[in-house]
Order: C-alpha cells, then structure tokens, then sequence
C-alpha cells in the first residue's frame, strides 16, 4: 500500500496545490514533467495523492511551477493586510515530513504568508536536502544541536551548535548532515521560501 501524500494545514492535500498551481498556468502534466526530469506517471500520482513526493522532488515540481515549495507544504496565500502578533504554542506548530524521509520541517511562523519564514529543521545523520537550488532574497541559519554543513555558492561550511550563517539565497544552497548525531536548526528566509 502506498503512502498518502502530506497534507498541509490549510486542509488541501500536496497533489491538489500541485494541480491547481499547475492548471492555473495551462501547463499539461508532461510539461511539468519535461521541466523537473519527473515522469508523468510520477507527477499524476503525487497530483492524486497515492505518492508523496521527497524534498527534493518537490522542489523540483515547485520550481517548474515557479512557486515556493514551501506553498505547497504549509498552503500559503496572500500575506494578511493587517500586522498580527501571534504566539505559536510547541504543539501547534505546521509540519512537514515524508514518508521514508529522516528530515521534518516545522513552521515556526503562524504561516508562510509573512515577509519572513522560520523553520525548525531536525535532520538525522546522514540526511541532505538535495540537490542545489536558488531563490530571490537572503535565508539565515542557526545550529542548534548537532553538526549541518551548508554548501552556498559551491563553498561548504561547517556549523556546529550555537554557530550560524547567512547567504544572499539567490546563490545556489543545499545542506547536508554527516555528523553521527541528529542535527536540528532554525531556518530564516526572506521572502518566505522553502
């Protein structure tokens, strides 16, 4: 039995923001699928929610669609028009993790619909995010336990805890833990992104 795909806390599933985000360009399914190196039969199942696509092929599918990924995980929309003070409780945090993944993502934002995301980002030993991807604005990062090497403009760099980074994000990114640990971080992107 296959896996469902996630679904994010807004209440629509993965594959539907997919399918939406994908209609509302008129792109076909074998588009897509010519931009990302995915097949149509992939695409079309993760759109019907039978598969849940890793990390990195969402990210994949996100950039062929021109959107964040992050929209697709947390269901983001339009930032509020008012300023909001909002205190997020431990256990109401949005999350994101896949099947057979070792990496979670937690939005520390009340949503993706800010002019910044944090997110908490637990890894375990041996997990990476992928392959290297770019996006507009400046992403920030803290260690917080363990070891993540981050690799931004083809330069890896060593964090530990208590270390940090930050990168003009439109320089291709990736991370990766090699340490024996679990690793966790905070994640900072300006404009929202994942």
């Amino acid at each position: 039995m296959k896996a469902p795909a996630a679904k994010p806390s807004g209440g629509a599933s993965v594959g539907a923001l997919i399918r939406a985000a994908r209609k509302a360009q008129s792109l076909a399914l074998r588009d897509v699928a010519e931009r990302t190196a995915l097949s149509i039969s992939f695409l079309s199942q993760v759109e019907r929610d039978l598969l849940a696509p890793s990390v990195s092929a969402l990210k994949k599918i996100a950039d062929a669609l021109g959107i964040p990924a992050g929209r697709l995980m947390f269901d983001a929309s339009e930032r509020p028009a008012a300023p909001v003070v909002s205190v997020l409780r431990r256990g109401d945090r949005k999350q994101i993790g896949f099947p057979k993944s070792t990496i979670r993502y937690e939005l520390l934002t009340p949503d993706l619909r800010r002019r910044a995301s944090l997110l908490w980002l637990t890894a375990a030993s041996g997990a990476e995010s992928g392959p290297s991807f770019s996006h507009e604005g400046e992403d920030g990062v803290v260690v917080l336990r363990g070891r993540l090497e981050i690799e931004v403009g083809g330069v890896w760099h060593v964090l530990g805890p208590g270390d940090s980074i930050y990168f003009n994000s439109e320089l291709p990114h990736r991370w990766r833990n090699r340490g024996r640990a679990q690793a966790e971080a905070i994640w900072m992107s300006t404009p929202p992104s994942f």
